[in-house]
């Protein structure tokens, strides 16, 4: 279970550093070396990495509320 949690870190700083990307390109599109492959692939990648993350977390978060309802249940 901590691996899922280390996968959920890095897909959430994977979307940081891809969103990131993406303002880059749009600052250098208003600087004037446009970059449209790079807004794109930023806005994209990162897009994918967060919902990733949150599928995964959510699937952690159910696994733990099953669990915790199990040892509700014993005396």
């Amino acid at each position: 279970m901590q691996a899922m949690r280390l996968v959920v870190l890095l897909l959430s700083l994977g979307t940081l550093v891809l969103y990131g990307r993406a303002i880059a390109g749009l600052w250098g599109h208003m600087t004037g070396h446009p970059g449209p492959g790079m807004i794109a692939y930023g806005l994209i990648g990162g897009t994918v990495s967060a919902v990733l993350a949150l599928l995964l977390w959510r699937k952690r978060i159910k696994e733990l509320d099953w669990v915790s309802e199990e040892e509700d249940r014993q005396p």
